[in-house]
């Protein structure tokens, strides 16, 4: 287990652009794509012909069960892991074969590994050297409002003091691409609350950057359980279902892509009829239903007459009920469109990491 993903302290986009700027990237081919992503351990299947495309500049929620390869995939697009097929372009760059890009990557996780020996003060003096756009004042600050102390040894931070600092690490470290692979699961109410408020400030600051001319835009991937409490951050949702990406979609759409349905078991099963069913849940004779799919006007006055109720489903029901419906022999389907294919890379490289 490593520290945030780091490279050669440049920063830069391209080749002679001052650190930060991203002039020379292109519209085309900024941003993330993943195209026929796989990863296997074993005989185990991790990732499946995972393919996406993430513009730059936005807030991305990576969503789905225990062990649907949200955290390889995280991985492989940082360079902590290699693929085992596919591609993965970050800014037209294939990450692992171009240093500049892994310099504008952070990977922090739950369970984040520091070194024994280092303090926290020791943590936060080296990161310049890793991140070129790090931010001691947002670091400075955060290191206030999540109380964590200077003094102490990684070894010696409790677990919620562990997550806060990974978080401090991310948000200071100015990149251009931070993923977060839950390193807020030791925090409580108040401090996660406090993390969301600060990512948003981060986030919004280098908007304001941005529009100025003279940085791109931060992107946040963000994988989470924590799915309701976090969504008013998320701007687009992925859902991952047995290493397949089912949905990508923003949350507004992510939202009204399923329903609740509640009655008869026999009115519900004939409302869902042409529809995928994706979870059932029974209480006596009465049932409720997620079903994926949109209902007509007709539709709703039929289920009216039937007594059957039709509630909006939350991201958290609609992201369990596809959690549910992997429990069966297939995956979800498909839903989300493929990105057009790009040229195929052959070689990859180590990536770098501070241990």
């Amino acid at each position: 287990m490593s520290t945030p993903t780091a490279g050669p302290a440049t920063g830069t986009a391209t080749a002679g652009t001052p650190t930060g700027i991203a002039t020379r990237i292109t519209t085309a081919s900024a941003g993330i794509t993943l195209r026929g992503l796989t990863k296997s351990y074993g005989t185990t299947e991790v990732l499946v012909d995972v393919s996406a495309t993430l513009e730059p500049g936005r807030i991305y929620g990576l969503l789905g069960a225990n062990g649907t390869g949200k955290t390889t995939l995280l991985a492989c697009i940082a360079g902590h892991t290699f693929r085992d097929g596919g591609e993965i372009r970050i800014d037209g760059h294939d990450p692992l074969e171009h240093a500049p890009t892994l310099a504008r990557l952070c990977f922090v996780h739950e369970d984040q590994a520091y070194n024994d020996a280092f303090s926290v003060a020791d943590i936060l003096a080296v990161m310049p050297t890793f991140y070129p756009e790090w931010d001691d004042e947002i670091a400075t600050r955060l290191m206030r409002r999540f109380r964590i102390p200077r003094r102490t040894r990684s070894r010696k931070l409790s677990r919620g003091q562990r997550s806060a600092l990974a978080i401090v690490l991310a948000l200071a470290s100015g990149a251009a691409y931070t993923f977060l692979d839950e390193p807020y699961l030791g925090l409580d109410a108040t401090a996660r609350g406090i993390f969301y408020d600060e990512l948003l400030a981060v986030y919004a600051a280098s908007h304001e950057r941005a529009a100025a001319g003279t940085t791109a835009p931060r992107t946040f991937i963000m994988s989470t359980h924590l799915i309701d409490e976090a969504a008013e951050l998320i701007e687009e949702v992925l859902v991952l279902d047995r290493g397949r990406i089912v949905l990508q979609a923003d949350v507004e759409d992510a939202r009204r892509t399923a329903f609740l349905a509640r009655g008869f078991e026999a009115d519900v099963l004939a409302l869902a009829a042409g529809r995928e069913l994706l979870s059932t849940r029974r209480l006596g004779g009465i049932v409720t239903a997620t079903i994926r799919g949109e209902l007509s006007s007709d539709e709703r006055q039929r289920a009216e007459a039937a007594r059957v109720s039709i509630e909006p489903t939350t991201l958290q029901e609609f992201v369990a009920a596809i959690g549910q419906h992997g429990e069966s022999d297939q995956p979800a389907p498909h839903l989300a469109p493929h990105p057009a294919p790009l040229p195929a890379s052959q070689s990859a490289s180590e990536s770098r990491s501070l241990q």
